[in-house]
């Protein structure tokens, strides 16, 4: 009797060891699957609140990438606005330069005059029998004419549904050019040579940018930019590209280089600014008022002499612009290197965390398969004794 009570308490022992390997298998079997040790954090005991916290450090660092590579497309669509605006500025300032050099810029024949109540003959120079533009002074102008619509195209870029130079007003086109600008221009250079404006007046005018001390300053509002960037109330943009660093990229369509040269090129397309000197067609002769009128003066030396005093300071500005622009660029190039700088930074801090994780949550799946096959072994020996047993009676011992 004795015996027999001694196996069963054999048998239940066995069957007892029996659950456990089942058990261990299943958590083998499901280490085996997932590749990680457990499936709850509780499981990990005293590493769980390190694996936690690396997780929740890996979520920021993923956020701040993801924020630096939205913004990295976004000043890549920028840089390649404000160069290929470079380029087109660099085209019209070269041409410009080329223009202010040469000496004759309109077709026809010169007309002189002389005064006949002096007994002298003075021949003066007066005008041009015709108000056509030579090529050159056509070339150029035909020239600002494609390129601005070229210029207000790259201040509008988007990046998708975005417009990317209007601060962080990203939904309202930073340009819109409603032809106020081009009948500003008209009025300042038909002012201008009839003789009711000066020179300097011009020029000021064309330059300021400001028509708080000076009324008919061409401001931001005029040339067509938005009412908030006119207004100075768009924002800045930035990127949060880790805990403690916010990188400004902030470029906006109105900043001055860009403001100057579309000044620039709507003075030199406009359809006022030629001819350059007084046009008489026969049978009209001076002292006449000209059938076309140039700049002022009262010679063709005077009418060329004030053209391009007023010409060149439009040159200058552009020019001047054009170096600007390099400058703004300058600013994208450095924002960007500087989140490239942070994100690489991310990406090491990143892969320690990684590893962290791993060391603590990985299993070594070679290992659990060998773990296994040698678990599989034991179960069956298990199972052979098992059934063994169960096969034994008190009869078998009476």
């Amino acid at each position: 009797m004795g015996t027999g009570i001694s196996t069963l308490s054999q048998a239940q022992t066995q069957i007892k060891n029996l659950a456990e390997q089942q058990s261990l298998l299943n958590s083998l079997a499901n280490q085996l699957a997932t590749g990680k040790k457990t499936q709850k954090f509780s499981g990990l005991g005293n590493d769980a609140l390190t694996t936690l916290r690396a997780r929740a450090d890996l979520s920021s660092l993923n956020a701040y990438s993801q924020n630096i590579t939205n913004a990295s497309r976004r000043m890549a669509l920028m840089g390649n606005a404000i160069g290929e605006f470079k380029s087109q500025t660099s085209t019209i300032s070269s041409s410009m330069l080329l223009f202010s050099q040469e000496s004759y810029h309109q077709s026809g024949d010169e007309i002189f005059y002389d005064d006949p109540l002096t007994a002298e003959v003075e021949k003066i120079r007066v005008g041009l029998t015709s108000a056509d533009p030579s090529v050159e002074l056509q070339t150029m102008t035909d020239l600002a004419d494609n390129l601005y619509d070229v210029v207000v195209s790259l201040l509008n870029s988007k990046d998708g549904d975005s417009y990317i130079l209007n601060g962080s007003d990203t939904q309202t086109k930073p340009l819109n050019d409603s032809g106020l600008l081009d009948s500003a221009m008209t009025k300042l250079i038909t002012q201008w040579k009839e003789g009711t404006i000066s020179n300097e007046e011009l020029i000021a005018d064309l330059t300021s940018g400001d028509n708080s001390t000076n009324l008919d300053a061409i401001d931001d509002s005029t040339i067509g930019f938005s009412a908030a960037l006119s207004s100075g109330n768009v924002a800045d943009v930035s990127v949060r590209a880790s805990e403690t660093i916010e990188v400004d990229y902030t470029v906006r369509a109105n900043e001055d280089p860009f403001r100057d040269i579309l000044v620039g090129l709507a003075f030199l397309k406009n359809a006022t600014l030629s001819p350059m000197v007084d046009a008489y067609i026969e049978p009209n002769a001076y002292p006449n008022a000209p059938d076309v009128q140039g700049a002022p003066g009262d010679t063709i030396g005077e009418m060329q002499d004030n053209f391009f005093e007023v010409f060149n300071a439009v040159q200058t500005m552009v020019a001047e612009a054009a170096g600007k622009v390099d400058g703004v660029s300058y600013r994208i190039e450095t924002a960007n290197a500087r989140v490239q700088e942070l994100k690489e930074k991310h990406t090491n801090t990143k892969n320690m965390l990684t590893d962290t994780v791993s060391d603590i949550e990985d299993v070594d799946l070679n290992e659990v398969a060998v773990k296994i096959s040698s678990l599989q072994v034991q179960l069956e020996a298990s199972y052979a004794v098992t059934a063994q047993v169960q096969q034994l009676s008190l009869v078998n011992f009476i």
